[in-house]
């Protein structure tokens, strides 16, 4: 699909709460890496609400080794058709973000909020690693498979549980304590775990159960324990498609802990039900987190 630069026509309100379950890709931006990264910073509440009617969005580059912050002003105006945007229909955060985002990359002017970028210019996937970085402005650390060998299970389950907070009252319910992702591998073809059979390969990505080169929020762990050993290990993740067809809840159940409530930070106190398939968030095994995912980073403080 060819990439139509959006028109200018519409204002929208930044919203009165920021929540993980707010920014959705959308349009034909392969944008996952922002959504993804903007969605983490929400889950660990690095994002506040602002009044407006012009808006403000750190970003951050290295310069000598120095991290520089760069405040970016952007305008209320937001693109139509919408590439980030929100479930919520009064919420336009995520979209005023994308805006800053590209104009900061373009370097159309820190104080320049009505400048436009072009939002053709950013179709291609970025590195959630790098991205991870100009919206935290934390240093990032990352696992990464290497050399054609696929990552072992038992070795992320521990080193992410390792990264995680006990939620609420359920000792196998961990949240994430920095913003982190997860990006799967960038074709069927390129995924170790198919190297086998490449002809008719047991772990294909499809467009409605794990897709290629596509990044997702990493949000903690759950499982069962037994006798304080882990029993059922399980990847808590969200699609920055948000809901729909794109959710892998819908397609293949038996892969997922679909079952169980699990902890949310926004607001505090409620649960996330991983049966639900109207967010985008769902627990995958590690045993299968493997088998499609390349790799995951976080930031080493919040």
């Amino acid at each position: 699909m060819a990439c139509t630069e959006p028109s200018w026509n519409g204002t929208g309100a930044f919203g009165t709460t920021v929540d993980v379950k707010d920014p959705v890709q959308g349009g034909v931006l392969k944008n996952c890496s922002l959504i993804a990264g903007i969605a983490s910073l929400a889950w660990k509440k690095k994002i506040g609400v602002q009044a407006g009617p012009t808006y403000t969005f750190n970003f951050y580059r290295k310069v000598n080794n120095v991290t520089i912050t760069d405040p970016q002003q952007t305008d209320g105006i937001i693109p139509n058709p919408l590439q980030a945007k929100s479930d919520d229909p009064v919420k336009f955060w995520p979209a005023l973000y994308e805006k800053a985002y590209y104009q900061w990359l373009e370097q159309l002017g820190l104080t320049k909020p009505s400048a436009r970028p072009k939002y053709c210019l950013h179709i291609e996937w970025q590195s959630p690693k790098t991205l991870l970085f100009q919206l935290a402005g934390k240093e990032v650390s990352y696992t990464e498979s290497k050399g054609g060998i696929s990552l072992v299970a038992n070795d992320v389950f521990t080193q992410i549980n390792n990264m995680c907070d006990t939620c609420g009252m359920i000792a196998t319910n961990r949240t994430i304590k920095t913003p982190s992702v997860a990006w799967t591998f960038d074709s069927t073809a390129a995924n170790p775990a198919n190297a086998a059979n490449p002809a008719n390969p047991p772990y294909p990505y499809t467009p409605t159960t794990i897709t290629a080169q596509h990044t997702y929020s990493l949000l903690g762990v759950t499982g069962t324990k037994v006798a304080g050993v882990w029993t059922q290990k399980y990847i808590v993740l969200r699609n920055p498609y948000g809901k729909g067809p794109k959710d892998p809840v819908l397609a293949a159940p038996a892969l997922y802990n679909v079952d169980a409530l699990w902890c949310s930070t926004v607001p505090p106190g409620s649960n996330i039900n991983l049966k639900d398939t109207t967010d985008g968030i769902f627990a995958i095994s590690a045993d299968i987190f493997v088998k499609y995912f390349a790799g995951y980073a976080w930031t080493t403080t919040i």
